[in-house]
């Protein structure tokens, strides 16, 4: 008679009937790039008048040079000064919009599944709220008027290979916002995010001039923004993937949008803030469970001189 083995290798019998594929109860998420941009908005309305179907925040102006110029003249003895008009406001206005998202799960699922649906559920939609804010908040950072662009470009259609950032480019975004008389944001440094692609290419500089290791905080964590990896040129960086970029340069080459924030860039006018919403229940039978996110708001830029975009394309693959 054959030798014979009981095995799970052996068809029938046991390894059949006993031996079953293992399922891991543990649930590991996607891979996430979390938004950081909503971190940077310090505008608000402070005293609304109502609660109305928009919020008009005023920018006051300050006199012009040639005011100042003029004043240098000594006042003669017996003349008076001529009144000059207040100088007028500027408004920004912030309309809020209902923006939302949800699933709906049935109860047979909810009965038959191996781990708790609605968690996992409500995890998912929080990350899709958080990732449409950063979106909304872009939407509006890429109209800013201060844009420079690698290697000086004129355009974004012509930027191509080789017009990557460099510190120059930031040294130059820093005085562009200090000529402009725009606040750091912790009254030292200003906020920079960028994209991690074009990260490499900024700290992958070498020579008088480049990137240095980043400034260590010591024991003062507060400081710290969320994401930050170091400080250079008078800037705290954040790298961000879901910095804006597409394929609008030369010859369709990716171009990346880099953002240096000063106070006060930033506005927001907020009803409902988003939050995460279960059901009610609507069928009849009471099976289907909606999970969702709902806000009510609305973001602009409020100081444009506070606000430099950066175009640029990457060496990193």
């Amino acid at each position: 008679m054959a030798f014979e083995y009981t095995s799970i290798a052996t068809t029938g019998g046991w390894s059949t009937n006993t031996v079953k594929p293992a399922w891991d109860l543990l649930f590991r998420t996607a891979l996430n790039p979390m938004p950081v941009c909503r971190q940077f908005v310090d505008v608000r309305p402070g005293r609304p008048t109502h609660s109305g179907v928009s919020s008009t925040l005023q920018l006051t102006a300050n006199h012009s040079e040639a005011t100042v110029t003029a004043a240098k003249t000594p006042l003669g003895e017996e003349s008076d000064v001529d009144a000059t008009k207040h100088p007028a406001t500027t408004s920004v206005t912030l309309t809020p919009k209902e923006y939302g998202f949800a699933e709906v799960r049935t109860l047979k699922l909810s009965n038959r599944s191996m781990v708790p649906v609605e968690p996992e559920m409500a995890r998912v939609v929080a990350d899709h709220c958080g990732k449409t804010i950063d979106e909304l908040l872009q939407d509006q950072m890429v109209l800013g008027t201060q844009v420079y662009r690698g290697g000086g470009a004129a355009s974004t259609g012509v930027l191509t290979t080789g017009n990557t950032l460099t510190s120059d480019m930031i040294r130059l975004s820093v005085t562009k916002l200090r000529a402009n008389g725009a606040d750091a944001r912790d009254g030292q440094f200003f906020a920079g995010i960028i994209h991690p692609n074009v990260s490499y290419d900024l700290r992958k500089e070498s020579g008088s001039g480049g990137w240095r290791l980043p400034q260590e905080y010591g024991q003062t964590q507060s400081r710290l923004y969320k994401g930050e990896i170091g400080e250079w040129e008078g800037v705290r960086f954040i790298e961000n993937p879901r910095t804006r970029k597409a394929n609008d340069g030369a010859s369709s080459a990716t171009v990346y949008r880099s953002y240096i924030l000063g106070r006060e860039a930033l506005a927001e006018a907020v009803v409902e803030e988003p939050n995460l919403k279960f059901g009610p229940v609507v069928d009849r039978l009471g099976r289907f469970l909606p999970v969702g996110w709902y806000g009510d708001l609305d973001f602009k830029i409020f100081r444009d001189q506070a606000l430099v975009r950066l175009e640029t394309v990457t060496a990193a693959s």
